[in-house]
């Protein structure tokens, strides 16, 4: 017989089709930006050619030879063989089965924890629109499953409510581990830790949902036993134990401040939107709710909670935790059933789910044109895949190249025997290179003096956030332009 929790999951599949259904198509749909994608796919092909990681910067002109730190290797070496066995189609197909595998695992904990299959996927589909704009094809989409994955084993079910006495205590308790008994179930922290700690530099954020679980809930040897061993899980990586040391170096790295993503969330943007109402709507709910959050619950809401109003990348992970609660909260704000409708064919609700789930898989890049003729690009605007191949072509072209941080990331890709000026990497340039960058870029006055004494040859420009140096440039008599689209423009030193 299924218990009471399997049953509530079966039974409401069809929700959990609608919401992959919607969340397919829209990772499908979304471009793939340029950002921090195409040194990946170098980086990874480099692994894959040398079978080591790289020690040193091997992509700039102006911190080449520097040491460096990849703990994001294993996602660049996953992410060039995708690409390399299918294209754009894979990768974006790669992008849409993790954040699915992410959101599915919250919309598990939802109905877990006795949440209406309806309310749990207009929940779960509020928390991922949210938190779209995490959605680039980058490392971090390897680890959100992870972090589902492990909320998920710390998470406790609602037992059948329709049941009292002595039968409903004894299934909750199973069901839940609501004693201090030890699950075997937690064991999974250890492989999570360990492939964490090799697809990206985040894994302490395993850890902050680790140390308040096993502090206030969870404080027996065994569970001490796991952490221990999912702690030096994170050692077997290329970098060995130096990891940890590396990933407060990056904290406190000075370039990471003119980055957008470490900067606090602001309310512009219908995304953000979302996340300070629903942020604001918690609070009355926490108040008025039969429902309440245990100690650790409340630890990881403060803490993530810090960490998301102080860097928008966090976000991510504060929403997730938002609409576990709010789901558990609000079914102790509504006092009648709202269970809404319940799909008891399950062999029904398999096939329903299976067939919701595979239908945007025709939006992907390369099976979309076959029958939508102004079919989305794959590859967003700001891609220079034109400016960076007539480059290519042009080797007489002097060097080194001043270029706009964003194309930066292609050119690392496109053309990586012309070392670039500046790209993404936003940890590995001081914060006087990014000053400096920046007053170039807003052709500040000593603009063509500082491109001078960095001896730079030619300049790969954003048509549209260089405006200004480019208005000033082709007033100089000491560049010329040579090149010209609706996104870059390239000038070089006149003859």
């Amino acid at each position: 017989m299924l218990s009471s929790t399997h049953s509530r999951i079966l039974t409401n599949l069809p929700w959990l089709g609608l919401l992959l259904l919607i969340i397919l198509s829209i990772t499908i749909l979304l471009p793939v930006l340029p950002n921090d994608f195409w040194w990946y796919l170098r980086l990874g092909q480099d692994i894959l050619t040398t079978n080591s990681v790289p020690l040193v910067d091997n992509y700039s002109s102006t911190v080449f030879g520097q040491s460096v730190s990849y703990p994001m290797w294993l996602s660049a070496v996953l992410l060039y063989a995708l690409y390399n066995l299918g294209d754009l189609t894979l990768v974006v197909f790669s992008r849409g089965l993790m954040i699915s595998v992410f959101y599915i695992f919250l919309w598990l904990i939802c109905v877990k924890k006795g949440a209406p299959g309806w309310l749990a996927t207009v929940l779960t589909l509020v928390c991922a629109l949210a938190g779209a704009n995490n959605w680039a094809v980058r490392p971090q989409m390897f680890v959100y499953p992870l972090f589902g994955f492990a909320l998920y084993l710390f998470s406790t079910t609602s037992g059948n409510k329709e049941k009292s006495g002595k039968e409903f205590v004894d299934e909750y308790l199973k069901e839940n581990n609501q004693t201090d008994e030890f699950s075997n179930k937690y064991y999974w922290l250890i492989p999570i830790a360990l492939f964490w700690a090799n697809l990206h530099g985040s894994v302490i954020v395993l850890f902050f949902l680790m140390g308040p679980f096993f502090l206030f809930r969870q404080r027996n040897k065994k569970f001490v036993f796991v952490l221990l061993l999912a702690f030096l899980a994170t050692f077997v990586n290329p970098r060995g134990p130096i990891l940890w040391l590396e990933t407060v170096q990056f904290i406190q790295s000075s370039g990471i401040q003119f980055s957008q993503e470490w900067k606090p969330p602001t309310n512009s943007g219908w995304q953000m939107n979302i996340f300070f109402l629903w942020f604001l709507v918690f609070i009355p709910l926490v108040k008025f709710s039969s429902n309440k959050l245990k100690i650790h619950e409340w630890i990881w809401l403060m803490g993530f909670g810090w960490m998301a109003f102080s860097g928008v990348r966090h976000v991510v992970w504060f929403l997730a935790l938002l609409l576990i609660f709010s789901s558990w909260l609000l079914q102790g704000l509504v006092k009648r059933k709202f269970n809404g409708i319940r799909f008891e064919i399950i062999t029904f609700n398999i096939i329903l789910l299976v067939i919701l789930s595979l239908l945007p898989l025709s939006l992907l890049p390369g099976i979309r044109e076959y029958w939508w003729k102004q079919s989305p690009q794959s590859i967003s605007q700001n891609t220079t895949i034109t400016a960076a191949a007539w480059l290519n072509q042009h080797p007489e072209l002097p060097g080194p190249i001043f270029n706009d941080y964003v194309y930066g990331s292609y050119l690392i890709f496109t053309i990586p025997e012309r070392p670039v000026w500046i790209d993404t990497r936003f940890h590995i340039y001081p914060s006087q290179q990014w000053e400096e960058y920046l007053s170039i870029s807003n052709a500040e006055p000593g603009w063509l003096e500082k491109l001078k004494e960095n001896k730079i040859g030619t300049l790969f420009l954003d048509n549209s956030s260089q405006k200004n140096l480019i208005q000033e440039m082709k007033k100089s008599s000491t560049f010329c332009e040579v090149y010209n689209d609706e996104i870059a423009v390239i000038f070089s030193i006149c003859k």
